[in-house]
């Protein structure tokens, strides 16, 4: 468990001023509710994408754009001098007036080139302020290396934040160290080889044909490493296919695009875990891959603070639990009133189609739900057993739970507790939702995947 302590980080962001107060009471006037438009806006299409230039996710969406500063760092026994270090998150950096405990990124080549820790130049501290447990991202993502489909390493810190002239040595707390989705972590064993292009899209209808001209799609792609004409082409060429290809050109072609093999591997831990703050859902959370040799897509998975059932309210916590297997995609509509859910998905249900093409067109190949559900199966019955999900739970919590005492007293000290048993309890960062603990997720999905497979006469 490392110590990270750094000088000159940015100010945490003080509380919002109190609403003002309420004026006197009206009764209410009846009104006729809006018509429902012919089709669906365009910015529920573009999920969280923001402005071109901008960066992607509410916190871009509503204006702001995290800048690096210069700070000092301390790793253990590790120094240096000047790297870089910005806030990062989006629904979190919203609750850090709350709980006062932001995310940070740190870039160790930013400003002096070739620094580097352990192999890595760029350190991500997850604040884990959504998550009572500590462990959700820590658990999805071994999950997903235990199932043979690439995914960050993590890792645990206590950190602490000299502010010059202001706070000296103030302990935040204990952070998630997420390994970062960048040339590193393509370049070293699970790949072997240099190169590629790294994507990160931010839609709800990924792969979505958007003409012939890159400009169009630089921003929904959001591209991390320097593009060629050729990687963009590539690009532009499988949204084609996606959104234009008739069934038999797709079913030939896909495999030209997709590593299929290892997509099926990311599916089934995906859709076992059934967070839909990403690809099945949301639009975001997760970076794609063009092999420099290959040209085929891989990819992997992002912020799993969601994960094993937490994404409440926006989605029903039953619905996660019994999350189809042949048709994983969230109804974006599920969270609002049955009746209204129910007249969005019957008007927009053509609309909806087009946003998963590319999800519905592969789910639906032979082909893939044959590598699909053998690996689905095979994550069931072996590392995605309640028992030893249930037992890693344990192991972590002996291990985190001295830490997470030490903790700075916020809602969710005393929810920890709670979060290692089994009984329903309150979500910290929303004190109106009640969600269930990683134990009772996992055996409740397990026994609702096995059900689902067994239809498939698949065991």
């Amino acid at each position: 468990m490392g110590r990270a302590h750094a000088g000159g980080a940015p100010a945490i962001p003080p509380a919002p001023a109190p609403p003002p107060p309420p004026g006197p009471a009206t009764a209410p006037t009846a009104q006729t509710p809006p018509a429902l438009p012919e089709k669906l806006p365009p910015q529920f299409v573009a999920g969280f994408l923001a402005p071109e230039g901008k960066r992607n996710g509410i916190s871009g969406q509503s204006g702001r754009d995290f800048e690096y500063v210069h700070a000092a760092l301390d790793f253990e026994d590790r120094h240096f001098d000047d790297v870089a270090v910005r806030f990062k998150g989006n629904g979190t950096y919203n609750a850090v007036p709350k709980f006062g405990k932001p995310s940070f990124k740190i870039d160790l080549n930013k400003y002096v080139q070739g620094q580097k820790l352990a192999g890595v130049s760029t350190l991500n501290l997850h604040s884990n302020i959504t998550d009572a447990s500590w462990m959700n991202e820590v658990l999805a993502y071994r999950l997903y290396r235990d199932a043979g489909a690439p995914a960050p390493r993590t890792a645990y810190a206590r950190v602490y934040v000299t502010i010059p002239g202001s706070e000296a040595r103030k302990y935040l707390g204990l952070y998630s160290l997420v390994e970062n989705v960048d040339t590193n972590f393509f370049a070293d064993a699970r790949y072997g080889v240099p190169g590629g292009a790294i994507f990160k899209p931010v839609t709800r209808a990924p792969f979505t044909d958007l003409g012939k001209d890159w400009a169009a799609y630089n921003q929904t792609y959001d591209p991390k490493t320097n593009l060629t004409a050729v990687e963009k082409q590539r690009i532009i060429d499988f949204c084609d296919l996606v959104s234009n290809g008739s069934d038999q050109a797709f079913a030939a072609r896909l495999t030209e695009f997709v590593d299929v093999d290892a997509f099926a591997k990311h599916m089934a831990v995906n859709v076992w875990l059934a967070n839909p703050d990403g690809l099945l859902g949301q639009g975001q959370n997760y970076y794609v891959y063009l092999h420099p040799k290959t040209r085929s897509l891989a990819f992997v998975p992002w912020d799993q603070d969601h994960s094993f059932g937490q994404f409440v309210p926006f989605v029903p916590a039953e619905a996660q639990q019994q999350w189809d297997i042949l048709h994983p995609w969230a109804n974006p509509f599920q969270g609002a009133p049955p009746a209204m859910a129910d007249k969005l998905t019957k008007q927009y249900g053509q609309q909806l189609s087009q946003l998963r093409r590319f999800l519905e067109r592969t789910m639906a190949l032979e082909p893939f739900k044959r590598k699909y559900l053998p690996a689905l199966a095979e994550l069931t019955r072996t590392v995605a057993q309640p028992e030893r999900l249930s037992r890693q739970v344990d192991e972590l919590a002996a291990v985190i739970g001295p830490v997470v005492a030490e903790e700075p007293a916020d809602a969710r000290t005393p929810a920890f507790k709670e979060s290692l048993g089994e009984a329903p309890f309150k979500r910290p960062i929303n004190q109106n939702v009640t969600v269930v603990p990683i134990k009772t997720f996992v055996r409740l999905r397990h026994a609702s995947v096995v059900a689902q497979l067994r239809t498939q006469s698949v065991q």
